[in-house]
């Protein structure tokens, strides 16, 4: 029988003003050797101050999660006796520092300022080329050593980036049960706890339940219990979900999508908000549960068409290609057998999808 595995961050910490907990996070995870910070160039004034505090190197990330770049990074800090890594800003900038630390071999400190996607808990990166295209998922040693999640400065963000994070931890409810369903091994390459499981439910029930308000609030710059509940859902519920549960055709469809340069302004968590109605669309899902997701995306300005991720107008030979390429994500290719899917029944489904 496979063994069942899902990871966790050793620290978890969600809420108003909690960038204050980071320097008492630095003091206890840093190994020996002062602290540096890779931030996103947009936020870097909020660290100035904790930097002075803590003798912390603040570094600017370029925007691109690429190899180059890690490189870069990690030759610029390899020679400075750094005892933990900073990973600060959006999830490219936070694949980067973990990759960095990884090669570092020292822990990691996750600190998402926008809630649009599920990357701080996992212990995996999406790795881009310089055409924005996704050329690898590796898997590093652990989970990362702390997240600190402050919602002053997530609903502070533009309203797109946490309609983002909602687009892609909805998939969560419909991918993960996917990738049980279809045997999948998850990203510990074992099977589902039932804990994963539920956690993707809950992440869905939630959203359902409270996204709009959520955003609504977000918009109109105030303060409303749903925040912290759908922050809660897109960040830890979501991370914990797919890393523990395993991913399917909505993930997947970003190996088509991203080789598309028209695709490159859009965000992760607008294309996989898309896949999600196809994946449903190509398991046959009953009418009202399509058009409940239709719906809720539509609700939360996602995109439910090509159009709207800037890829209107294809024709067949160029979908069949966004098809063939989504089935070079092993989770996606081993449905071949499992389920009887394919590169054909895929376009297909992206051509259903329109008619919706």
């Amino acid at each position: 029988m496979t063994l069942r595995i899902i990871g966790f961050p050793s620290l978890y910490v969600q809420g108003p003003a909690a960038l204050r907990e980071l320097p008492r996070c630095v003091e206890a995870i840093s190994a020996r050797g002062r602290p540096a910070a890779i931030v996103d160039p947009f936020v870097v004034p909020l660290f100035e101050e904790i930097a002075a505090a803590t003798e912390m190197e603040v570094v600017t990330f370029s925007g691109e999660c690429t190899q180059r770049e890690i490189s870069r990074l990690t030759d610029l800090l390899s020679g400075q006796s750094v005892g933990v890594i900073l990973g600060a800003g959006g999830g490219k900038a936070l694949d980067t520092a973990k990759m960095v630390a990884h090669a570092l071999g020292v822990p990691i400190i996750i600190v998402p300022t926008v809630a649009s996607s599920d990357a701080p808990t996992s212990r995996i990166a999406a790795i881009y080329d310089d055409n924005h295209k996704i050329i690898s998922v590796p898997k590093l040693r652990r989970n990362p050593d702390a997240v600190i999640v402050d919602t002053d400065i997530i609903r502070r963000a533009p309203p797109r980036f946490f309609a983002a994070g909602i687009g892609d931890a909805i998939t969560k409810k419909y991918e993960v049960s996917e990738s049980a369903r279809a045997g999948n091994l998850n990203f510990f390459d074992a099977s589902q706890t039932r804990l994963s499981l539920l956690l993707a439910e809950e992440c869905g029930e939630t959203l359902y339940r409270e996204a709009r308000s959520a955003l609504a609030a977000v918009r109109e710059g105030r303060d409303d219990p749903s925040i912290e509940r759908v922050v809660e859902a897109t960040v830890l519920y979501s991370g914990l979900a797919f890393e523990g549960g395993g991913l399917s055709i909505a993930h997947g469809l970003l190996r088509g999508l991203t080789e598309r340069p028209e695709t490159q302004s859009v965000l992760h968590g607008e294309l996989v908000a898309y896949g999600t109605l196809v994946q449903l669309v190509l398991a046959a899902a009953p009418d009202a549960e399509i058009e409940k997701l239709r719906r809720f995306l539509v609700d939360l300005d996602l995109p439910v068409t090509l159009a709207q991720i800037g890829l209107g107008g294809l024709d067949r030979p160029a979908i069949d290609r966004i098809a063939e390429a989504t089935f070079d994500a092993a989770y996606v290719a081993s449905q071949i057998t499992t389920r009887g899917i394919s590169p054909e029944s895929l376009a297909e489904a992206i051509v259903a999808t329109e008619a919706l």
